[in-house]
């Protein structure tokens, strides 16, 4: 490009990026295109670091952007919340979460998401109950996923009467029920076929599945 008097710009970069990311890892796109600073091309490297488990290479991009004095987008933190419940280091993950609001970003569906699956994956169902009930307060309302994956945490936990419930909340807004989710009911009801409760929740998996064939 040079040789003919063009310029790349940063589409370019981020492209060429992209490219040797998937090609040959994040390590040798950071070797390549370390000195440019932009928000999408941090971006694309702190995701590449993150998809590869390395977390540590990730935060010290995001602390680069910083002290370059480049405000790291809604992506960026959701990417970074994600990989670092992945490698296990929760509190870190939902301080990153806290920041998002003294930093003046609103959390988006994904964001919600990401945080209730990942508090589910570990247990922490009443944290998860409490962000999915805050959701609706900031103007973001639960998807199907949203549904699907705190229903599915609570089924995971054996608690029939809370996932029954929700279910049923799901059902009148609309949502349905994903093959996760009816799988999760169809065991729990093998495991307990006298349990009438476990009845009633596969009548209302099965209701779920039904509004999205209507």
């Amino acid at each position: 490009m040079p040789g003919k008097g063009l310029i790349a710009n940063n589409f370019t970069y981020n492209s060429l990026m992209h490219g040797l990311c998937k090609a040959k890892g994040p390590q040798a796109a950071y070797k390549f295109f370390k000195n440019l600073c932009a928000v999408v091309t941090c971006s694309i490297l702190i995701d590449g670091f993150c998809k590869h488990g390395c977390l540590d290479m990730s935060l010290t991009r995001f602390h680069e952007m910083q002290k370059n004095l480049l405000r790291p987008d809604l992506i960026v933190y959701n990417t970074l919340i994600d990989c670092t419940f992945k490698v296990g280091k929760l509190e870190a993950a939902k301080e990153l979460f806290s920041r998002l609001f003294i930093e003046g970003l609103q959390p988006d569906v994904c964001s919600y998401n990401i945080m209730i699956m990942r508090l589910c994956k570990e247990g922490l169902l009443d944290e998860a109950f409490k962000i999915f009930r805050k959701m609706e307060g900031t103007g973001y309302f639960p998807d199907n996923c949203t549904y699907n994956v705190i229903i599915q945490g609570y089924l995971r936990y054996n608690d029939s009467s809370m996932a029954t419930q929700l279910i049923d909340e799901m059902v009148g807004k609309g949502f349905s029920a994903d093959a996760t989710t009816m799988e999760l009911v169809i065991n729990l009801v093998i495991n307990k076929p006298d349990d009438l409760l476990a009845q009633k929740l596969l009548s209302c998996s099965k209701r779920a599945k039904d509004v999205n064939l209507k």
